[in-house]
């Protein structure tokens, strides 16, 4: 028998066993205005009113004193970072058991399943789904978790079901270190993955706590929200990180520029794969202790300076007086 349509066939199997955040169900799309973004609400889970991704507003979060530091364990360890696949929706990064995510305020400890991204087009165009204080970054990490370690079909039942780790990327020159190396070595996969449904084993020289860099993983923002994609299960507890993680910008170009949304090398650039905004509506933001106490310090210090001028005047005054 003819063995040349296996390896087409595995790659299928790979695809429809991982049940990833980005999942390919029906014919929904971002690039065609048939099937892009506007066409969503159509389907069941996508008009509800806990849908993400939003736009958040720190002078408007609640601040909670026992939101303090998250607690990853297993995110320095290289051989979890299994796999790289083209989804022909975004590039997902498939993990090993073994990585969690615990913390106050969550309902039970959280087991990654894999990590994703969305984007704009480069630094011509910024594409993080979520937004701070009205401003979109060039681009999101998605870190997907499941409660208990579910699997993702079961969780996507479970109102608190999945909570995902919400990382800003920004191009900078003043990237460097290991997190630097770091992107550039993760980077160099996606041209083995540049049409859909194609796939790469990762070589394990580098984790994904050096892809997050020196992160603050005290100051972050909370809400009830959705999954970005359909169906919109309202589903997702958010932890989102307003500090945007620097990566030489060679890495921002590189994803709309190596990746495909087709399976041929020909077919449109994958860019602009973000849901725009929803109505936050009734629902609470909550900001973590670490991040209201240094919007806090910040906030006593820059009152001062319109006092300068009158201290000068007012030593003047007194040198006369003497």
């Amino acid at each position: 028998m003819d063995g040349s349509w296996m390896p087409g066939a595995l790659a299928l199997v790979l695809l429809l066993a991982r049940g990833c955040y980005t999942s390919s169900e029906g014919s929904w799309c971002y690039d065609k205005p048939e099937c892009g973004p506007g066409t969503w609400l159509t389907q069941e889970y996508c008009n509800g009113k806990r849908q993400s991704p939003i736009n958040i507003r720190s002078e408007k979060a609640i601040h909670n004193r026992s939101l303090g530091a998250i607690t990853l364990t297993g995110y320095d360890d290289g051989k979890k970072l299994q796999e790289m696949i083209n989804s022909g929706k975004t590039v997902d990064i498939e993990l090993e058991d073994g990585l969690y995510f615990t913390g106050h305020g969550l309902p039970a400890q959280y087991a990654a399943k894999s990590f994703h991204f969305h984007w704009g087009d480069g630094d011509s165009r910024p594409g993080s789904e979520h937004y701070i204080d009205n401003r979109q970054y060039p681009m999101e990490l998605h870190i997907v978790h499941t409660k208990n370690n579910t699997s993702v079909s079961d969780a996507r039942k479970d109102p608190e079901g999945i909570a995902v780790l919400g990382f800003f990327l920004e191009g900078s020159e003043m990237a460097s270190g290991k997190t630097a190396e770091a992107w550039e070595s993760f980077i160099k996969n996606l041209k083995k993955v540049s049409e859909k449904g194609k796939h790469t084993d990762l070589d394990s020289t580098f984790s994904l706590l050096d892809l997050l860099g020196p992160t603050d993983f005290a100051r972050y923002f909370r809400y009830p929200g959705s999954l970005t994609t359909p169906q919109c299960n309202e589903v997702v507890i958010w932890t989102i990180f307003p500090d945007p993680i620097l990566v030489p910008p060679k890495v921002v170009e590189a994803f709309p520029s190596e990746l495909r949304y087709t399976d041929s090398s020909s077919g449109p650039r994958m860019q602009n794969n973000f849901r725009p905004l929803q109505p936050i509506g009734k629902r609470e933001v909550q900001a973590s202790a670490a991040l209201k106490a240094k919007r806090s310090a910040a906030s006593l210090v820059a009152p001062s300076t319109p006092l300068l001028p009158f201290l000068f005047i007012a030593t003047i005054i007194s040198s006369m007086l003497v």
